[in-house]
């Protein structure tokens, strides 16, 4: 199908298209199939215990009454990233228990002074603490190691949603290959925005598929649950989703003969099955962490509009061990205070003497706000 008939090939019956009402949600969300995406999978491992135990309760109620599934393509994602959330707790944990509190030092001019004697004193039982500290906190990195593929967001699904994998065998995938050429080529959701990536183009258009057959062959209503906000699946309004694309409710309505389809966050899914409203704001707080991160990712592709040098740049070099003969140059900064933490937030690049860039960082100045006021740098070479 050519670009001049796309329109034809988006809406191949418009008068049903023009007369379908999506169903309310709340109306049928006993109705619904509830299918989970990879974002979602991965999302307990940043929430807490409780929120877990929440949504293991939603999924067991969903499972007792088999509406729930997970596409055998976002079981491959999650797999694939897994290991980077448990990572990121253990790297998490390693920096804790190597920062340093910056003591007092010695001055011996001082030393008559009973106001720096208790000073001290008093830094003697914060080495005490602080090293208990530390080996309480590597205590519990070897706790984390000791998981393997047995912690605790695994073990729940292992026990919970085990038998929920759809089976993508009967796929074909000459054909999905077909279609992702022709929805690339049109802008057609699901999966266009993925076009520029180097692997994983289909990714999005393999669950599209599992979705529809899975709706077609059960004859239901679908809610994908997912924290993707790309506009290949959201009409977005001030680059917040607002409507499931409508080219995507339409061609769900065409294959399943009139059911509906609609896209649910994890929080929304908690909400509509009324748990807990801390656990759903704990919930909300991770996705839009997750969505912070996933917008902050750097963009090299073009360069600085004005370089300039970063402030306090000889303690970056420092740490960054930047030769002498090279300049550092920030791209960006940002500022936020979350998790006790004040964080200045650096997008770094180094210049060698003939111009060319040789290496990315991202780097994290952050400053405890709360007293001992410990401060801490960790950079990423990306």
């Amino acid at each position: 199908m050519s670009k001049e008939f796309k329109k034809r090939d988006i809406y191949p019956s418009p008068k049903k298209s023009f007369m379908f009402t999506l169903k309310p949600l709340s109306e049928i969300k006993n109705d619904c199939l509830y299918v989970l995406d990879a974002n979602v999978l991965l999302l307990p491992y940043t929430t807490d215990v409780k929120s877990l135990d929440a949504i293991k309760d939603v999924y067991l109620r969903l499972v007792g009454s088999n509406k729930i599934f997970i596409p055998s393509q976002a079981i491959r994602e999650y797999l694939d990233n897994r290991s980077n959330k448990l990572s990121n707790i253990n790297e998490s944990l390693s920096k804790k228990s190597n920062q340093n509190f910056n003591y007092v030092g010695k001055y011996p001019l001082l030393e008559s002074l009973p106001e720096y004697q208790d000073i001290l004193e008093q830094e003697k039982l914060l080495k005490e603490a602080i090293r208990e500290h530390q080996n309480r906190i590597r205590k519990t990195m070897g706790a984390v190691q000791a998981w393997g593929w047995n912690d605790p967001v695994s073990k729940m699904y292992h026990e919970v949603l085990s038998e929920r994998v759809l089976d993508d065998a009967a796929l074909n995938l000459d054909d999905i290959s077909t279609d992702l050429k022709r929805r690339n080529e049109l802008n057609i959701p699901p999966g266009y925005k993925d076009k520029s990536k180097d692997e994983n183009q289909a990714g999005d258009l393999l669950i599209w598929h599992e979705l529809l057959e899975l709706g077609k062959t059960q004859s239901q209503h679908v809610v994908f649950v997912s924290g993707d906000e790309k506009a290949d699946w959201w009409h977005q309004s001030g680059k917040k989703p607002l409507y499931p694309r409508f080219e995507l409710v339409d061609e769900f309505r065409e294959v399943t003969d009139g059911k509906s389809f609609h896209i649910l966050s994890l929080s929304g899914l908690l909400e509509l099955f009324e748990a807990d409203i801390e656990v759903v704001e704990t919930v909300k707080s991770s996705e839009e962490e997750v969505k912070g991160q996933a917008t902050h990712k750097l963009d090299f592709s073009k360069p600085p509009k004005k370089p300039t040098t970063i402030q306090a740049s000889e303690e970056y070099r420092k740490h960054l061990n930047i030769p002498e003969n090279h300049r550092l140059i920030e791209r960006s900064s940002k500022w936020k205070v979350k998790g006790g933490y004040d964080t200045d937030t650096y997008e770094l690049v180094e210049i060698d003497e003939n111009d060319s860039q040789v290496a990315k960082y991202v780097l994290y100045d952050s400053t405890k706000t709360e007293p001992p006021f410990n401060r801490e740098l960790y950079a990423e070479k990306i």
